[in-house]
C-alpha cells in the first residue's frame, strides 16, 4: 500500500513538473490518499501538502526549501508550515510568470545559487545525498531552483521602482522606530541615520505591497491547503 501511496504522489509531482494543471477530481482523490498519511510513516515517500489552481506541493518540495536555505523558521515554530506557506507563495507567482510569457534567469546566476546551497552541505556526497533522499536528482534539483528565481526577479521586476519618501515621511519613521538606529550602543540622530531610515522604510514598503499582491493572487486562484500541524 505504501508504495503505491508514493507512486500516486510521484504521478502529480511529475504533472504539476511539467507545468500541467491537475484535474479537480484527481486533486481530490489523491489528496484524499494522501493528505492524512503520517508524517513518520517509514513507508510513505512523498505527501500532498497544498494545491495551488492544480498544482500539487508535496512534503518533499517543503523540505527541499528548508534544505536550499529558501525559508527560514523559528526553532520553536513549524518549519513544515512555514516551508508551505512559502511555496504557495512561490506558485502564485509562477503562475504569474507563466502568463506574462516567462522570465529569463541567466544560467550562470543558477549555477552560483546552486552552488551556493552546495555550500550549506558537509560534503559533495552529503548534498547528493540529500538530492536523492528528496528525489530532485536528475536536474529536477536544478529545475527547482531555477523556478525559484524566476519568481524571485519576476517580483523584484514589478516591485523594484518606489517613489522616494519625503523628509517628513523618513523623519516620521525614524521618530517611530528609534531602537532600530543605534550602533555600538549610540543613538544615532537623523543625519547619521538618514541612509538607513529610507532603505528600512522602502523595504518595509515594499514588502507590504508584495503582501497585499500575494493576498489578492491568493483570494482569486485555486488555493487548497491540506498539511496541519502536528498537535
Amino acid at each position: 500500500m505504501g508504495a503505491a501511496v508514493a507512486e500516486r504522489a510521484a504521478v502529480m509531482k511529475r504533472a504539476a513538473g511539467t507545468n500541467q494543471p491537475v484535474s479537480r477530481a484527481a486533486v481530490a482523490a489523491l489528496a484524499l490518499s494522501l493528505a492524512w498519511a503520517p508524517l513518520g510513516a517509514a513507508e510513505l515517500l512523498d505527501r500532498v501538502l497544498a494545491v495551488v489552481s492544480g498544482t500539487v506541493i508535496t512534503l518533499s518540495d517543503a523540505r527541499a526549501s528548508l534544505a536550499f536555505g529558501f525559508v527560514g523558521a523559528e526553532p520553536a515554530g513549524d518549519r513544515i508550515a512555514a516551508a508551505v506557506r512559502w511555496l504557495i507563495d512561490r506558485q502564485l507567482v509562477l503562475d504569474e510568470v507563466l502568463r506574462s510569457g516567462g522570465e529569463e534567469v541567466d544560467q550562470a546566476r543558477v549555477a552560483r545559487e546552486m552552488a551556493a546551497i552546495k555550500g550549506r552541505f558537509a560534503s559533495e556526497a552529503a548534498f547528493e545525498a540529500e538530492l536523492e533522499r528528496l528525489g530532485l536528482g536528475g536536474g529536477r534539483a536544478m529545475a527547482f531552483v531555477r523556478e525559484t528565481l524566476e519568481a524571485r526577479r519576476y517580483v523584484d521586476r514589478r516591485f523594484g521602482a518606489s517613489v522616494e519618501p519625503s523628509e517628513e515621511e523618513l523623519r516620521d519613521y525614524y521618530a517611530r522606530h528609534l531602537e532600530r538606529f543605534v550602533r555600538d550602543g549610540r543613538q544615532l540622530d537623523f543625519v547619521e541615520a538618514a541612509d538607513d531610515v529610507r532603505t528600512a522604510l522602502q523595504n518595509e514598503r515594499r514588502e507590504q505591497a508584495v503582501a497585499t499582491w500575494l493576498d489578492r493572487l491568493r483570494r482569486r486562484s485555486s488555493v487548497v491547503e491540506i498539511y496541519r500541524a502536528p498537535r
